[in-house]
């Protein structure tokens, strides 16, 4: 099963909301309606023809939503400050088989789909940062565990919508003093629950988070933190399936008296090399010590993965 991304938001009529007949008629939808003008397609090869007749080409966002993703594909939609989940169906619609007035919504494509309208809490920074790539449609790269869990949402609010998970926070803390940092990392996402989690320790260590530091295309760090004492502290994070060892001596051109430096990576041999003074490492146990005692920072996302996997590890 993949993930992916969509906006719906084909060149339609003012009057007429693209977004809204799709969420209405439980469909994912795209544009290039007027292929259909005057033939209609009953299939992917009649489809083709028609609008590389019209276009010259096979638009990729077409071929992503009708042939790349599959059915029960998860898709998720951000459009108009809501988050949405949906689960792909097999069913393919083209043209007035679409709506009787696609060409003024600008759909010509669309495959049928289960819509659930997901709460923002529930929907990781992963997602959170998929859904506003810009293409129209492509994947996201999560884990299967993130997959579970997306699937254990979209079950209990179609049962539900008013559902919420019930997590009590001391047995989960509990749980996890209970196993290896080799069991707890892989159920972290690769990028942002390690953020997250490494930002939350400094902050408990008396670092403040420089908003405006995490969005900076800087490759050679996460954030900026400062502290009462005026010191900044610059921070690194290497995680996911292949992370990379953080060699202190790399950083050294970034210290000076008032700049320090925090590296962090879950790879086994995190920092080779010589230590440098004002350049800190943070072990993997001292992360693990601090998520198990202090599950209240953790995201909702996280905390309803650590849930869900470690209730099935304790059976």
């Amino acid at each position: 099963m993949n993930t992916w991304k969509l906006t719906i938001k084909p060149e339609s009529s003012k009057e007429y909301d693209s977004f809204d007949i799709c969420e209405k008629k439980s469909l994912l939808g795209v544009g290039w309606s007027i292929a259909y003008t005057e033939k209609q397609a009953s299939n992917i090869d009649e489809a083709k023809e028609l609008v590389k007749e019209k276009f010259g080409k096979w638009p990729s966002a077409i071929k992503y939503l009708l042939e790349d993703v599959k059915e029960g594909d998860h898709v998720w939609i951000h459009q108009k400050g809501k988050y949405y989940l949906c689960k792909a169906k097999d069913e393919i619609l083209f043209g007035k088989s679409i709506h009787k007035d696609f060409l003024s919504y600008d759909l010509g494509h669309a495959r049928k789909a289960e819509w659930i309208k997901i709460p923002e809490e529930y929907v990781s920074g992963t997602i959170q940062r998929g859904t506003i790539a810009q293409r129209m449609i492509q994947k996201i790269s999560i884990s299967e565990k993130e997959q579970e869990v997306h699937n254990k949402i979209f079950n209990e609010l179609s049962r539900n919508s008013e559902w919420q998970p019930v997590i009590d926070e001391d047995e989960l803390s509990s749980r996890i003093s209970k196993i290896q940092v080799d069991d707890l990392f892989p159920l972290m996402s690769p990028k942002d629950d390690f953020e997250d989690v490494i930002s939350a320790y400094l902050q408990s260590q008396g670092w403040v988070l420089i908003k405006s530091t995490c969005f900076r295309s800087k490759p050679e760090f996460e954030f900026s933190m400062l502290n009462k004492k005026n010191k900044v502290c610059r921070v690194q994070v290497k995680s996911g399936k292949h992370p990379n060892c953080l060699r202190p001596s790399d950083y050294s051109q970034f210290v000076s008296n008032k700049n320090i430096i925090f590296l962090f990576s879950t790879h086994k041999n995190p920092y080779p090399g010589e230590s440098i003074n004002g350049i800190y490492t943070i072990t993997h146990n001292e992360i693990y010590d601090w998520v198990a005692k202090n599950v209240w920072s953790l995201t909702m996302p996280l905390k309803l993965r650590l849930w869900m996997f470690l209730n099935e590890i304790n059976g």
